[in-house]
């Protein structure tokens, strides 16, 4: 029993010794592990950082150098004013941003009801002085008229009286004729008889004279008888052709004809000047039409827009103030759709007017072709205002290259069947093609 215990004890030390000295070993090895962990941190860090300077050293130095994109673009499209005519209110405002216009569209209506009437009033009273004139006229012709027919029938009267006197003083005349030829014949049968007679010794030389006496004076009487029918049936013929011929009442009916000729020249000048009038009266009242649809007009005057184009803003709201000449809507030219972007200097050397750029909305989308058509320097304010929105802004040495975007209708849709791509002022990528 005494022999075993110091063995025990011993044995138990051993085993105290044994573990202290593995736990020392496991103890020492955890010190290693965990030296060695915090070592490897740091060079991670070390090697993250370099690769860091290294990316930004090739992002900020090496790739500029050889990239053809451009620092800033933009799409752009040309820009036009829709202005206002006339002073006024803005009644109503028919479009709204975004809005596609076509030539004609009604874009707004501007009131004025202070317009100018002057010239309306004038040819009003022009008008009304005309038709007073021509219903003058229309009133003395109708009189002059009427009196015409009248003294024409009291003439007429006096023109069938005369010629019923001619015809009665040519059947006179006829019946003398008649008269003196038959005497005529008579004393020629006497005178033949007598010298037939004288022949005999019947009667004395002194009758046979005398009986040729009588004959001449027959045929003188039968010549007077002659003329005085050719006479009357030239008073009758005269008569017939309206002539007045009668002995009595000639200064009656001379007077009734002069007045019946101043009576038609009176109608026939009252014709001529209603047409004259009527003529004028018409063109007047054409100028008095167009005046009043033109105050009309101006009163409620519709503005229309002169291109198609898309409403890139509204200047001017409704119940607005504005002047003759004042902006009120600003229309993007869509169908002239372009980009304008912003190259560094390095890059200016390999520009050209021609030259294509491809320009993405996003990162995702497919390229849009656009072709240089102008390359500038500078971008004067006079040249900025013909556009949409301003140029983007460019570093000493930059170029502008203004190109425009080609395709059919590139202001549809974009390529990648996304958004309106008639949107100036849209930041965009673009870059050289090579």
């Amino acid at each position: 029993m005494r022999v075993s215990k110091p063995g025990s004890v011993l044995f138990s030390h051993r085993q105290r010794r044994i573990a202290g000295a593995t736990g020392g070993r496991v103890h020492g090895a955890g010190c290693r592990r965990r030296r060695q962990s915090g070592a490897f941190v740091p060079k991670l860090a070390a090697y993250a950082l370099l690769a860091f300077v290294l990316w930004l050293m090739v992002a900020t130095l090496v790739q500029p150098l050889l990239s053809s994109q451009a620092t800033r673009a933009v799409l752009q499209a040309p820009v036009a004013l829709i202005t206002s005519p006339i002073n006024g209110v803005v009644s109503q405002m028919v479009v709204h941003a975004r809005d596609k216009v076509e030539p004609g569209t009604i874009v707004a209506t501007v009131r004025n009801p202070t317009v100018s009437q002057e010239i309306l009033t004038t040819l009003r009273s022009q008008h009304l002085a005309l038709q007073s004139q021509l219903a003058q006229l229309g009133n003395q012709y109708k009189s002059d008229n009427q009196e015409m027919r009248s003294v024409g029938q009291e003439a007429g009267v006096h023109r069938e009286a005369s010629l019923a006197q001619a015809w009665e003083a040519w059947q006179i005349a006829r019946r003398q004729r008649d008269v003196a030829h038959s005497v005529v014949e008579e004393q020629e049968n006497k005178v033949r008889t007598n010298q037939a007679l004288l022949e005999q010794g019947a009667i004395s030389e002194q009758v046979m004279n005398s009986s040729m006496a009588q004959l001449n004076t027959a045929r003188a009487n039968a010549a007077v008888a002659e003329q005085s029918f050719a006479g009357q049936a030239q008073t009758v013929a005269s008569a017939g052709q309206g002539a007045f011929v009668g002995t009595g009442g000639s200064n009656l009916f001379q007077t009734l004809a002069s007045r019946r000729e101043a009576l038609r020249n009176s109608v026939g000048r009252a014709q001529q000047d209603a047409a004259a009038i009527f003529k004028q009266l018409k063109q007047v009242r054409d100028l008095e039409e167009e005046e009043r649809r033109r105050v009309e007009k101006l009163s409620f005057y519709e503005i229309k827009a002169s291109q198609a184009g898309q409403v890139h803003s509204v200047l001017a709201p409704e119940g607005a103030y504005v002047t003759a000449g004042a902006s009120l809507v600003r229309v993007t030219d869509c169908s002239r759709l372009g980009v304008v972007a912003v190259f560094p200097a390095r890059v200016a050397k390999r520009l050209g007017i021609g030259s294509v750029l491809d320009v993405k909305l996003t990162e995702s989308a497919r390229p849009v072709p656009a072709r240089v058509e102008q390359l500038l320097p500078v971008a004067s304010d006079a040249l900025q205002s013909t556009y949409s929105v301003p140029f983007p802004y460019a570093e000493q040495g930059s170029i502008y290259a203004v190109a425009r975007i080609e395709g059919k209708e590139p202001q549809e849709a974009a390529p990648d069947g996304g958004s309106n791509m008639c949107a100036p002022g849209k930041v965009v990528s673009a870059s050289l093609r090579s």
